[in-house]
Protein backbone atom coordinates (compact mmCIF):
# COMPACT_ATOMS: atom_id res chain seq x y z
CA UNK A 1 0.00 0.00 0.00
CA UNK A 2 2.84 2.38 0.83
CA UNK A 3 4.71 1.55 -2.38
CA UNK A 4 1.61 2.05 -4.50
CA UNK A 5 0.91 5.42 -2.87
CA UNK A 6 4.55 6.41 -3.38
CA UNK A 7 4.50 5.48 -7.06
CA UNK A 8 1.25 7.44 -7.46
CA UNK A 9 3.10 10.59 -6.43
CA UNK A 10 2.40 10.86 -2.72
CA UNK A 11 5.31 12.17 -0.65
CA UNK A 12 5.22 12.09 2.22
CA UNK A 13 2.71 9.27 1.98
CA UNK A 14 -0.45 10.01 3.97
CA UNK A 15 -3.43 8.25 2.42
CA UNK A 16 -3.92 4.53 1.62
CA UNK A 17 -6.44 4.95 -1.19
CA UNK A 18 -6.93 1.30 -2.15
CA UNK A 19 -7.39 -0.18 1.31
CA UNK A 20 -10.71 -0.52 3.12
CA UNK A 21 -12.41 -1.73 -0.09
CA UNK A 22 -11.37 1.39 -1.95
CA UNK A 23 -12.90 3.77 0.60
CA UNK A 24 -9.36 4.55 1.74
CA UNK A 25 -7.96 5.29 5.18
CA UNK A 26 -5.43 7.69 6.75
CA UNK A 27 -3.12 4.79 7.60
CA UNK A 28 0.21 6.40 6.79
CA UNK A 29 -0.33 9.47 8.90
CA UNK A 30 0.13 7.15 11.86
CA UNK A 31 2.28 4.27 10.58
CA UNK A 32 6.06 4.70 10.91
CA UNK A 33 7.35 5.23 7.35
CA UNK A 34 10.98 4.13 7.34
CA UNK A 35 10.55 0.33 6.98
CA UNK A 36 8.00 0.86 4.20
CA UNK A 37 10.19 3.40 2.40
CA UNK A 38 13.10 0.95 2.51
CA UNK A 39 10.82 -1.85 1.31
CA UNK A 40 9.69 0.33 -1.58
CA UNK A 41 13.29 0.52 -2.80
CA UNK A 42 13.44 -3.26 -3.23
CA UNK A 43 9.97 -3.36 -4.78
CA UNK A 44 11.06 -0.67 -7.23
CA UNK A 45 14.00 -2.89 -8.22
CA UNK A 46 11.55 -5.67 -8.99
CA UNK A 47 11.73 -7.86 -5.88
CA UNK A 48 8.51 -9.59 -4.84
CA UNK A 49 6.68 -8.83 -1.62
CA UNK A 50 7.93 -11.90 0.24
CA UNK A 51 11.53 -11.47 -0.90
CA UNK A 52 11.38 -7.78 0.03
CA UNK A 53 10.08 -8.59 3.50
CA UNK A 54 12.93 -11.06 4.05
CA UNK A 55 15.55 -8.60 2.78
CA UNK A 56 14.29 -5.87 5.09
CA UNK A 57 14.43 -8.23 8.09
CA UNK A 58 17.91 -9.49 7.18
CA UNK A 59 19.28 -5.96 6.72
CA UNK A 60 17.95 -4.89 10.12
CA UNK A 61 19.80 -7.80 11.76
CA UNK A 62 23.05 -7.00 9.93
CA UNK A 63 22.86 -3.28 10.72
CA UNK A 64 22.04 -3.81 14.38
CA UNK A 65 25.05 -6.12 14.77
CA UNK A 66 27.45 -3.68 13.09
CA UNK A 67 26.20 -0.65 14.98
CA UNK A 68 26.15 -2.44 18.33
CA UNK A 69 29.75 -3.52 17.76
CA UNK A 70 30.74 0.10 17.09
CA UNK A 71 29.01 1.30 20.26
CA UNK A 72 30.47 -1.44 22.47
CA UNK A 73 33.95 -0.83 21.06
CA UNK A 74 33.64 2.87 21.86
CA UNK A 75 32.30 2.18 25.35
CA UNK A 76 34.80 -0.50 26.38
CA UNK A 77 37.78 0.22 24.09
CA UNK A 78 38.17 -3.50 23.48
CA UNK A 79 37.20 -5.40 20.32
CA UNK A 80 36.86 -8.73 22.11
CA UNK A 81 34.38 -7.29 24.60
CA UNK A 82 32.60 -5.50 21.75
CA UNK A 83 32.17 -8.82 19.98
CA UNK A 84 30.72 -10.43 23.11
CA UNK A 85 28.31 -7.55 23.67
CA UNK A 86 27.19 -7.83 20.05
CA UNK A 87 26.54 -11.57 20.36
CA UNK A 88 24.51 -10.97 23.52
CA UNK A 89 22.54 -8.31 21.65
CA UNK A 90 21.91 -10.28 18.49
CA UNK A 91 21.05 -13.52 20.27
CA UNK A 92 18.80 -12.28 23.02
CA UNK A 93 15.69 -14.49 22.73
CA UNK A 94 13.24 -11.61 22.32
CA UNK A 95 15.48 -10.03 19.69
CA UNK A 96 14.91 -13.11 17.52
CA UNK A 97 11.24 -13.30 18.47
CA UNK A 98 10.74 -9.79 17.10
CA UNK A 99 12.15 -10.79 13.72
CA UNK A 100 11.17 -14.43 13.33
CA UNK A 101 7.98 -14.87 15.37
CA UNK A 102 6.31 -11.46 15.38
CA UNK A 103 7.85 -10.24 12.13
CA UNK A 104 7.63 -6.62 13.22
CA UNK A 105 9.63 -4.71 10.61
CA UNK A 106 9.22 -1.46 12.53
CA UNK A 107 10.56 -2.55 15.89
CA UNK A 108 13.51 -4.47 14.46
CA UNK A 109 14.90 -1.26 12.93
CA UNK A 110 14.85 0.50 16.29
CA UNK A 111 17.33 -2.19 17.41
CA UNK A 112 19.63 -1.05 14.60
CA UNK A 113 19.43 2.70 15.12
CA UNK A 114 19.60 3.00 18.93
CA UNK A 115 23.25 1.83 19.14
CA UNK A 116 24.18 4.18 16.30
CA UNK A 117 22.55 7.16 18.03
CA UNK A 118 24.50 6.45 21.22
CA UNK A 119 27.69 5.92 19.21
CA UNK A 120 27.16 9.32 17.59
CA UNK A 121 26.75 10.90 21.04
CA UNK A 122 29.98 9.33 22.28
CA UNK A 123 31.84 10.37 19.13
CA UNK A 124 30.43 13.91 19.38
CA UNK A 125 29.20 13.62 15.81
CA UNK A 126 26.45 16.22 15.65
CA UNK A 127 25.35 15.54 12.08
CA UNK A 128 25.21 11.76 12.47
CA UNK A 129 23.37 11.91 15.79
CA UNK A 130 20.76 14.24 14.31
CA UNK A 131 20.12 12.12 11.22
CA UNK A 132 20.10 8.76 12.97
CA UNK A 133 17.87 9.90 15.84
CA UNK A 134 15.38 11.00 13.18
CA UNK A 135 15.63 7.58 11.51
CA UNK A 136 15.08 5.98 14.91
CA UNK A 137 11.81 7.90 15.38
CA UNK A 138 10.69 7.04 11.84
CA UNK A 139 11.27 3.32 12.49
CA UNK A 140 8.40 2.78 14.92
CA UNK A 141 6.09 4.80 17.14
CA UNK A 142 6.11 3.61 20.76
CA UNK A 143 9.44 1.72 20.87
CA UNK A 144 11.34 4.40 18.96
CA UNK A 145 10.23 7.17 21.33
CA UNK A 146 11.20 5.00 24.29
CA UNK A 147 14.62 4.44 22.75
CA UNK A 148 14.80 8.18 22.06
CA UNK A 149 14.21 8.84 25.77
CA UNK A 150 17.07 6.45 26.56
CA UNK A 151 19.25 8.41 24.11
CA UNK A 152 18.34 11.64 25.92
CA UNK A 153 19.27 10.14 29.29
CA UNK A 154 22.48 8.71 27.82
CA UNK A 155 23.48 12.17 26.55
CA UNK A 156 22.87 13.68 29.99
CA UNK A 157 24.83 10.95 31.79
CA UNK A 158 27.76 10.50 29.43
CA UNK A 159 28.46 13.90 27.89
CA UNK A 160 31.91 14.87 29.16
CA UNK A 161 31.34 18.61 29.57
CA UNK A 162 28.65 21.27 29.24
CA UNK A 163 29.49 22.00 25.62
CA UNK A 164 29.23 18.32 24.68
CA UNK A 165 25.95 18.06 26.59
CA UNK A 166 24.52 21.07 24.78
CA UNK A 167 25.55 19.80 21.35
CA UNK A 168 24.29 16.26 22.02
CA UNK A 169 20.92 17.50 23.22
CA UNK A 170 20.74 19.90 20.29
CA UNK A 171 21.46 17.00 17.92
CA UNK A 172 18.61 15.00 19.46
CA UNK A 173 16.37 18.05 19.11
CA UNK A 174 17.28 18.20 15.42
CA UNK A 175 16.34 14.53 15.16
CA UNK A 176 12.91 15.37 16.55
CA UNK A 177 12.57 18.29 14.15
CA UNK A 178 13.70 16.27 11.12
CA UNK A 179 11.06 13.62 11.84
CA UNK A 180 8.31 16.14 12.69
CA UNK A 181 6.61 15.58 9.32
CA UNK A 182 5.62 12.16 10.71
CA UNK A 183 5.09 12.50 14.44
CA UNK A 184 3.55 15.98 14.58
CA UNK A 185 0.38 15.23 12.56
CA UNK A 186 0.26 11.70 14.01
CA UNK A 187 0.20 13.17 17.50
CA UNK A 188 -2.41 15.84 16.87
CA UNK A 189 -4.68 13.98 14.42
CA UNK A 190 -4.78 10.80 16.49
CA UNK A 191 -7.93 12.13 18.18
CA UNK A 192 -9.85 11.62 14.92
CA UNK A 193 -9.30 7.85 15.02
CA UNK A 194 -10.54 5.02 17.19
CA UNK A 195 -7.02 4.02 18.18
CA UNK A 196 -7.22 4.90 21.84
CA UNK A 197 -10.79 3.62 22.11
CA UNK A 198 -10.08 0.22 20.59
CA UNK A 199 -6.80 -0.27 22.46
CA UNK A 200 -7.85 1.36 25.71
CA UNK A 201 -7.78 -1.80 27.81
CA UNK A 202 -5.64 -4.10 25.65
CA UNK A 203 -2.64 -3.82 27.98
CA UNK A 204 -4.54 -5.42 30.89
CA UNK A 205 -4.26 -8.89 29.35
CA UNK A 206 -0.52 -8.70 28.73
CA UNK A 207 1.17 -7.91 32.03
CA UNK A 208 3.92 -10.50 32.23
CA UNK A 209 4.55 -12.65 35.34
CA UNK A 210 8.16 -12.44 36.49
CA UNK A 211 8.47 -16.20 36.12
CA UNK A 212 7.81 -15.96 32.37
CA UNK A 213 10.39 -13.22 32.01
CA UNK A 214 13.18 -14.83 34.00
CA UNK A 215 12.74 -18.58 33.54
CA UNK A 216 14.50 -19.99 30.46
CA UNK A 217 12.31 -21.48 27.77
CA UNK A 218 14.67 -23.60 25.70
CA UNK A 219 11.87 -25.61 24.10
CA UNK A 220 9.37 -22.76 23.57
CA UNK A 221 6.86 -24.18 26.01
CA UNK A 222 3.45 -22.50 25.57
CA UNK A 223 3.06 -22.27 29.36
CA UNK A 224 5.94 -19.76 29.50
CA UNK A 225 4.67 -17.64 26.61
CA UNK A 226 2.22 -14.75 26.53
CA UNK A 227 -0.49 -15.81 24.06
CA UNK A 228 1.96 -17.46 21.64
CA UNK A 229 4.69 -14.84 22.10
CA UNK A 230 7.89 -15.97 23.89
CA UNK A 231 8.76 -13.29 26.45
CA UNK A 232 11.97 -14.52 28.06
CA UNK A 233 14.90 -12.26 28.86
CA UNK A 234 17.27 -15.21 28.35
CA UNK A 235 19.14 -17.31 30.88
CA UNK A 236 22.58 -15.78 30.19
CA UNK A 237 21.11 -12.29 30.05
CA UNK A 238 19.39 -12.84 33.41
CA UNK A 239 22.71 -13.98 34.92
CA UNK A 240 24.28 -10.83 33.48
CA UNK A 241 21.73 -8.65 35.23
CA UNK A 242 22.29 -10.32 38.62
CA UNK A 243 26.07 -10.01 38.25
CA UNK A 244 25.64 -6.38 37.19
CA UNK A 245 23.73 -5.51 40.36
CA UNK A 246 26.47 -7.18 42.40
CA UNK A 247 29.16 -5.24 40.53
CA UNK A 248 27.21 -2.00 40.96
CA UNK A 249 27.32 -2.42 44.73
CA UNK A 250 31.07 -3.09 44.56
CA UNK A 251 32.18 -0.56 41.97
CA UNK A 252 29.42 2.04 41.64
CA UNK A 253 29.94 1.98 37.89
CA UNK A 254 28.33 4.90 36.05
CA UNK A 255 27.47 2.70 33.08
CA UNK A 256 25.87 0.05 35.28
CA UNK A 257 23.93 2.63 37.30
CA UNK A 258 22.40 4.20 34.19
CA UNK A 259 21.52 1.00 32.37
CA UNK A 260 20.28 -0.91 35.42
CA UNK A 261 18.04 2.05 36.23
CA UNK A 262 16.66 1.83 32.68
CA UNK A 263 16.21 -1.94 33.14
CA UNK A 264 14.22 -1.48 36.35
CA UNK A 265 11.95 1.13 34.76
CA UNK A 266 11.28 -1.20 31.82
CA UNK A 267 10.63 -4.11 34.18
CA UNK A 268 8.24 -1.96 36.21
CA UNK A 269 6.06 -1.26 33.17
CA UNK A 270 5.70 -4.98 32.42
CA UNK A 271 4.08 -5.55 35.81
CA UNK A 272 0.53 -4.93 37.11
CA UNK A 273 1.90 -2.51 39.71
CA UNK A 274 2.32 0.03 36.87
CA UNK A 275 -1.36 -0.14 35.92
CA UNK A 276 -2.12 3.37 37.16
CA UNK A 277 0.29 4.76 34.54
CA UNK A 278 -1.24 2.66 31.77
CA UNK A 279 -4.69 3.89 32.75
CA UNK A 280 -3.78 7.58 32.69
CA UNK A 281 -1.18 7.93 29.95
CA UNK A 282 -2.65 7.54 26.46
CA UNK A 283 0.83 7.42 24.93
CA UNK A 284 1.72 4.41 27.08
CA UNK A 285 -1.37 2.56 25.86
CA UNK A 286 0.01 2.76 22.32
CA UNK A 287 2.45 0.03 23.40
CA UNK A 288 -0.58 -2.30 23.47
CA UNK A 289 1.47 -5.04 25.16
CA UNK A 290 3.51 -4.36 28.33
CA UNK A 291 5.96 -7.09 27.32
CA UNK A 292 7.11 -4.79 24.51
CA UNK A 293 9.42 -3.25 27.12
CA UNK A 294 11.51 -6.37 26.64
CA UNK A 295 13.06 -4.46 23.73
CA UNK A 296 14.62 -2.15 26.30
CA UNK A 297 15.81 -5.10 28.39
CA UNK A 298 17.48 -6.67 25.36
CA UNK A 299 19.61 -3.58 24.85
CA UNK A 300 20.40 -3.09 28.54
CA UNK A 301 21.48 -6.69 29.17
CA UNK A 302 23.80 -6.57 26.16
CA UNK A 303 25.56 -3.41 27.36
CA UNK A 304 25.76 -4.72 30.93
CA UNK A 305 27.38 -7.90 29.64
CA UNK A 306 30.31 -5.74 28.51
CA UNK A 307 30.85 -4.47 32.05
CA UNK A 308 30.64 -8.01 33.42
CA UNK A 309 33.13 -9.33 30.85
CA UNK A 310 35.60 -6.57 31.62
CA UNK A 311 35.33 -7.16 35.39
CA UNK A 312 36.16 -10.87 35.65
CA UNK A 313 39.52 -12.40 34.77
CA UNK A 314 37.93 -15.65 33.60
CA UNK A 315 36.68 -13.86 30.48
CA UNK A 316 40.26 -13.20 29.42
CA UNK A 317 40.45 -16.88 28.48
CA UNK A 318 39.66 -17.21 24.79
CA UNK A 319 38.48 -20.78 25.27
CA UNK A 320 36.06 -19.87 28.07
CA UNK A 321 34.74 -16.91 26.10
CA UNK A 322 34.27 -19.00 22.95
CA UNK A 323 32.35 -21.68 24.88
CA UNK A 324 30.16 -19.05 26.56
CA UNK A 325 29.28 -17.32 23.32
CA UNK A 326 28.55 -20.66 21.67
CA UNK A 327 26.13 -21.44 24.51
CA UNK A 328 24.50 -18.00 24.21
CA UNK A 329 23.91 -18.57 20.50
CA UNK A 330 22.80 -22.19 20.75
CA UNK A 331 20.41 -21.43 23.62
CA UNK A 332 18.23 -19.50 21.15
CA UNK A 333 18.03 -22.25 18.55
CA UNK A 334 14.31 -22.76 19.18
CA UNK A 335 13.69 -19.23 17.87
CA UNK A 336 15.61 -19.75 14.63
CA UNK A 337 12.51 -20.99 12.85
CA UNK A 338 8.93 -19.82 12.95
CA UNK A 339 7.01 -21.83 15.57
CA UNK A 340 3.82 -21.94 13.50
CA UNK A 341 5.38 -22.48 10.08
CA UNK A 342 4.83 -20.30 7.02
CA UNK A 343 1.80 -19.20 5.06
CA UNK A 344 1.98 -19.88 1.33
CA UNK A 345 0.50 -16.76 -0.22
CA UNK A 346 -0.51 -15.59 -3.66
CA UNK A 347 1.29 -12.27 -3.96
CA UNK A 348 -1.18 -10.85 -6.47
CA UNK A 349 -3.83 -10.88 -3.73
CA UNK A 350 -1.71 -8.48 -1.70
CA UNK A 351 -1.15 -6.10 -4.60
CA UNK A 352 -4.92 -5.59 -4.61
CA UNK A 353 -5.57 -5.97 -0.90
CA UNK A 354 -9.09 -4.88 0.03
CA UNK A 355 -9.14 -4.99 3.84
CA UNK A 356 -7.51 -2.74 6.42
CA UNK A 357 -4.03 -3.52 7.75
CA UNK A 358 -4.33 -2.69 11.45
CA UNK A 359 -5.02 -5.38 13.99
CA UNK A 360 -7.23 -3.33 16.30
CA UNK A 361 -8.64 -0.86 13.76
CA UNK A 362 -6.37 1.83 15.20
CA UNK A 363 -6.71 4.09 12.16
CA UNK A 364 -10.46 3.74 11.62
CA UNK A 365 -11.97 7.21 11.83
CA UNK A 366 -14.30 8.16 14.66
CA UNK A 367 -17.13 8.99 12.24
CA UNK A 368 -17.53 5.64 10.49
CA UNK A 369 -19.77 2.96 11.92
CA UNK A 370 -17.47 0.08 10.90
CA UNK A 371 -14.85 -0.72 8.26
CA UNK A 372 -16.17 -1.27 4.73
CA UNK A 373 -17.20 -4.80 3.75
CA UNK A 374 -17.53 -4.40 -0.03
CA UNK A 375 -16.46 -2.09 -2.83
CA UNK A 376 -18.78 0.81 -3.70
CA UNK A 377 -20.75 0.53 -6.93
CA UNK A 378 -19.48 3.93 -8.04
CA UNK A 379 -16.83 6.33 -6.81
CA UNK A 380 -19.29 9.23 -6.95
CA UNK A 381 -23.10 8.98 -6.90
CA UNK A 382 -26.10 11.29 -6.85
CA UNK A 383 -28.19 10.29 -3.83
CA UNK A 384 -30.75 13.07 -3.97
CA UNK A 385 -32.17 15.20 -6.76
CA UNK A 386 -31.87 14.80 -10.51
CA UNK A 387 -28.64 15.09 -12.43
CA UNK A 388 -25.79 13.37 -14.24
CA UNK A 389 -22.10 12.74 -13.43
CA UNK A 390 -19.55 12.54 -16.25
CA UNK A 391 -15.82 12.81 -17.05
CA UNK A 392 -14.73 11.13 -13.82
CA UNK A 393 -10.95 11.11 -13.29
CA UNK A 394 -9.59 9.50 -10.12
CA UNK A 395 -6.21 9.29 -8.43
CA UNK A 396 -5.19 8.74 -4.81
CA UNK A 397 -5.65 12.33 -3.69
CA UNK A 398 -8.05 13.83 -6.20
CA UNK A 399 -11.40 12.90 -7.79
CA UNK A 400 -12.46 15.18 -10.64
CA UNK A 401 -15.78 15.04 -12.43
CA UNK A 402 -18.50 17.09 -14.09
CA UNK A 403 -22.03 17.37 -12.73
CA UNK A 404 -25.07 18.41 -14.76
CA UNK A 405 -27.78 19.06 -12.17
CA UNK A 406 -31.36 19.59 -13.36
CA UNK A 407 -32.38 20.21 -9.75
CA UNK A 408 -30.39 20.82 -6.57
CA UNK A 409 -28.55 17.52 -5.92
CA UNK A 410 -27.05 15.67 -2.99
CA UNK A 411 -23.88 13.70 -3.86
CA UNK A 412 -21.68 11.16 -2.15
CA UNK A 413 -18.02 10.51 -2.84
CA UNK A 414 -17.48 6.98 -1.53
CA UNK A 415 -14.32 7.91 0.36
CA UNK A 416 -13.76 7.81 4.09
CA UNK A 417 -13.71 11.35 5.38
CA UNK A 418 -10.66 12.55 7.28
CA UNK A 419 -9.46 16.12 7.88
CA UNK A 420 -7.81 17.30 4.69
CA UNK A 421 -10.53 16.13 2.29
CA UNK A 422 -12.19 19.16 0.70
CA UNK A 423 -14.64 19.71 -2.15
CA UNK A 424 -14.18 22.50 -4.71
CA UNK A 425 -16.47 23.69 -7.48
CA UNK A 426 -13.94 24.89 -10.04
CA UNK A 427 -16.43 26.26 -12.54
CA UNK A 428 -20.17 26.54 -12.10
CA UNK A 429 -22.97 27.61 -14.41
CA UNK A 430 -26.30 28.12 -12.62
CA UNK A 431 -29.68 28.83 -14.14
CA UNK A 432 -29.56 32.37 -12.72
CA UNK A 433 -26.01 33.54 -13.43
CA UNK A 434 -22.66 32.42 -14.73
CA UNK A 435 -19.60 32.48 -12.51
CA UNK A 436 -16.02 31.39 -13.01
CA UNK A 437 -13.79 30.44 -10.08
CA UNK A 438 -10.02 30.54 -9.97
CA UNK A 439 -7.35 28.36 -8.35
CA UNK A 440 -9.12 25.62 -6.40
CA UNK A 441 -12.49 27.20 -6.99
CA UNK A 442 -15.34 27.75 -4.61
CA UNK A 443 -15.20 25.43 -1.61
CA UNK A 444 -18.31 23.34 -1.01
CA UNK A 445 -19.13 22.35 2.60
CA UNK A 446 -18.78 18.63 3.35
CA UNK A 447 -21.25 16.67 5.47
CA UNK A 448 -19.57 13.55 6.82
CA UNK A 449 -22.02 12.66 9.62
CA UNK A 450 -25.07 11.85 7.53
CA UNK A 451 -26.76 9.00 9.42
CA UNK A 452 -27.27 7.08 6.19
CA UNK A 453 -23.63 7.46 5.04
CA UNK A 454 -21.66 7.78 8.26
CA UNK A 455 -18.07 8.88 7.86
CA UNK A 456 -18.29 9.32 4.07
CA UNK A 457 -18.01 12.52 2.03
CA UNK A 458 -21.41 13.97 1.06
CA UNK A 459 -22.20 17.46 -0.23
CA UNK A 460 -24.89 19.52 -1.98
CA UNK A 461 -24.84 21.31 -5.32
CA UNK A 462 -27.27 23.77 -6.83
CA UNK A 463 -28.93 23.22 -10.21
CA UNK A 464 -26.62 23.87 -13.12
CA UNK A 465 -23.24 22.78 -14.51
CA UNK A 466 -20.38 22.08 -12.12
CA UNK A 467 -16.73 21.06 -12.39
CA UNK A 468 -16.00 19.34 -9.06
CA UNK A 469 -12.76 18.27 -7.46
CA UNK A 470 -12.75 16.25 -4.24
CA UNK A 471 -9.21 16.81 -3.07
CA UNK A 472 -7.04 15.56 -0.19
CA UNK A 473 -5.13 18.60 1.05
CA UNK A 474 -2.64 19.29 3.80
CA UNK A 475 -4.00 20.23 7.21
CA UNK A 476 -2.28 22.78 9.44
CA UNK A 477 -0.75 19.96 11.48
CA UNK A 478 0.78 18.36 8.38
CA UNK A 479 2.01 21.69 7.06
CA UNK A 480 3.65 22.55 10.40
CA UNK A 481 5.30 19.13 10.57
CA UNK A 482 6.61 19.29 6.99
CA UNK A 483 7.88 22.87 7.28
CA UNK A 484 9.61 21.98 10.55
CA UNK A 485 11.35 18.98 8.97
CA UNK A 486 12.39 20.91 5.86
CA UNK A 487 13.71 23.88 7.86
CA UNK A 488 15.60 21.54 10.20
CA UNK A 489 17.22 19.75 7.26
CA UNK A 490 18.35 23.00 5.63
CA UNK A 491 19.67 24.37 8.92
CA UNK A 492 21.46 21.11 9.71
CA UNK A 493 23.20 21.15 6.33
CA UNK A 494 24.26 24.76 6.84
CA UNK A 495 25.59 23.99 10.31
CA UNK A 496 27.54 21.04 8.94
CA UNK A 497 29.07 23.13 6.14
CA UNK A 498 29.94 26.30 8.01
CA UNK A 499 30.41 25.31 11.69
CA UNK A 500 31.09 21.60 12.31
Amino acid sequence: AYFQALTHGQFPVRWAADLNFGFGMPLFIFMYPLPYFLSSFFLFLGAGLVVTFKLVVILSFIFSGIFMFWLAKELFKNEKIALMVTIFYQFAPFRLVEANVRGDIGEIYTYAFLPLVLWGILKKNFFLTSIVSALLILSHNSISLTFFAISFGFAVFFSKDKRSLFLNLLALFFGLALSAFYWFPALFEHRFTNGDLFMKNTYQEYFTPLSKLFLPNFFNSPSLNMIDVPVQIGIFHVLTIFLSFWLLIKSRSKILFFFLLVFMVALFFTQPVSQVFWQNLSYLRQFQFPWRFLAVMVFVTAVCSGVVFSSFKVFKSNLFTAVLLFLVIISTIVYWKTPFGYDQIKESDYWHYSLTTTYYGETDTVWVEHPASSYPKERVEIIGGEGKISNLKVNDLSHRFSVTAKTPVHLIDNTTYFPGWRVFDKQSFSSNKQSFSSNNGKEIPIEFQDQNYRGLITFNLSAGEHQIEVKYTKTKDRIIGEITSFAALILLILLQIFIF
